[in-house]
């Protein structure tokens, strides 16, 4: 199979989609339920922040996708590229933003470090499995147009 930008946009997009439906909010809610008031109250400015950089990375991206459907060539691929573009820059721009502080310095118990950490390996266990989704899923797409 011949992978070009617009089989990783459709990968990236796909992945995107699984990622928001594979999330147990069971996993958060057992984890509110070990924490203090005050830990509440930095965890929910901690997701504040989180979200704040999730959208600052996207419309980031979504302005660098503009600028290269602007100056660039038309050409059958460019939406596949602006896609491209929008997600690893929000990703690199997630990830490379430094942050305020981290959840795991405010919490006090072993009971709240295991609930955190059962959201940590969860959230990394679905990351990858919607990955996986995504590329099988386009596979699958790719095959049933070849029949």
């Amino acid at each position: 199979m011949n992978i070009t930008i617009c089989s990783a946009a459709i990968v990236i997009l796909l992945s995107s989609v699984f990622m928001m439906f594979l999330k147990d909010h069971n996993l958060f809610l057992k984890f509110m339920n070990t924490l203090n008031n005050k830990q509440k109250e930095i965890y929910h400015k901690i997701i504040r922040e989180r979200l704040l950089l999730y959208f600052g990375g996207m419309l980031l991206g979504i302005f660098l996708g503009l600028l290269y459907l602007f100056y660039s060539k038309k050409s059958d691929r460019s939406i596949c590229i602006f896609i491209v573009i929008v997600f690893i820059t929000k990703m690199i721009f997630y990830k490379g933003y430094p942050k305020s502080t981290y959840m795991l310095y405010h919490l006090d118990n072993q009971e709240q470090v295991s609930a955190w950490t059962d959201i940590y390996r969860y959230m990394k266990k679905i990351w990858m499995l919607s990955f996986l989704f995504a590329i099988i899923s386009y596979v699958l797409i790719g095959l049933s147009f070849k029949m």
